[in-house]
Parts: C-alpha cells; sequence; structure tokens
C-alpha cells in the first residue's frame, strides 16, 4: 500500500481516536498557558535579556506546533485523507512534542541562572509547573497513540523517521 493511498478506520480505531482528540483538546489549554507564560517570561524586563532566552522560546513554540500537528491529523484522520502519510505525519508531530519538551527544560534552568527579579523567578516556577503537567499529557498521549497505531508501528515510524533524517 503506497503512503498516500486512503485507509478506513474501523469503528474502534474511531473511538480510539475520538478518545486521542479529547486528551489533545485538553492538552490545547496547558500548550496555551505554557505559550502565554513564556511570551509574558520573554517580554519581562527582569529576563528578557538572558541568554539562550530565543532559542527557550523557540523550543516553546515547537511544542505547539507539534500539537497543533497533531490535532490537524486527527482531524483529517476521519476524512478520506486518512493514509500511512498521515500517520507518518501524526507520529512526527507527537515525536516533536516531548523531545523540545526537554530542551526547552534544559533551556529554562540556563536562563535561571541568569535571572534574580522576583516576578521574572515566580514566571520560571509556573513555567515549570505548566512544564510537568504537559509532560503528563505526553505520556497520555503516547499511550494512547499506541492504542492506534500499535506500539510496534509507532516506534517503526519513530526510528524510521529518526534514520530517515539523520541520513543513516
Amino acid at each position: 500500500m503506497s503512503n498516500s493511498q486512503s485507509m478506513k478506520l474501523s469503528e474502534e480505531q474511531q473511538h480510539r481516536l475520538l478518545d486521542w482528540w479529547q486528551t489533545m483538546e485538553s492538552a490545547k489549554s496547558v500548550v496555551h498557558r505554557l505559550v502565554s507564560l513564556v511570551s509574558e517570561f520573554r517580554l519581562n524586563p527582569e529576563s528578557s535579556h538572558a541568554d539562550g532566552m530565543i532559542l527557550f522560546y523557540r523550543a516553546i513554540s515547537e511544542i505547539s506546533y507539534g500539537y497543533a500537528g497533531v490535532r490537524g491529523g486527527v482531524r483529517r484522520a476521519f476524512t478520506k485523507e486518512y493514509s500511512k502519510a498521515l500517520q507518518i505525519n501524526m507520529v512526527m508531530c507527537l515525536s516533536f512534542v516531548p523531545k523540545f519538551s526537554v530542551d526547552a527544560k534544559v533551556l529554562l534552568e540556563r536562563i535561571t541562572k541568569q535571572v534574580t527579579g522576583s516576578r521574572a523567578l515566580q514566571l520560571i516556577q509556573r513555567i515549570r509547573e505548566t512544564l510537568m503537567e504537559n509532560d503528563e499529557i505526553i505520556n497520555e498521549l503516547e499511550k494512547k497513540a499506541h492504542g492506534i497505531f500499535g506500539k510496534d508501528t509507532f516506534q517503526g515510524i519513530q526510528v524510521k523517521m529518526m534514520k530517515d533524517m539523520t541520513m543513516e
């Protein structure tokens, strides 16, 4: 079967995708809060000067883009667009989220060492808490993805994607 040939979802797959969608909906508020907090942090005079701020902001943006990509894929999975290519795209988007979440946490700690203002330190704590909430959602989404695609298929797509990106 080619990557662009349309596939049909079974009734059980449709229910699992709807469940995944509902988890994505709950993630939306966490992502919005995270982006808002980081935007405020980036513009705060007590922290805006910190080395790595732009990279940190970019990592948070990539988390948001990853979620948006999965949401778009789930929406399209209920149409005739559902295909192997769409599955690959959904797995790729979901795979970006934890990678950039790790980057964001590392960069936040680097930035924290350069910040002393009380408002900025409060924002850092709120960002840390929101990143922890995000980690919980990531774990839940990955489990649900395993239920939709199968754990071996999901991990196989991830491995193939990494090989393709690294040109091994």
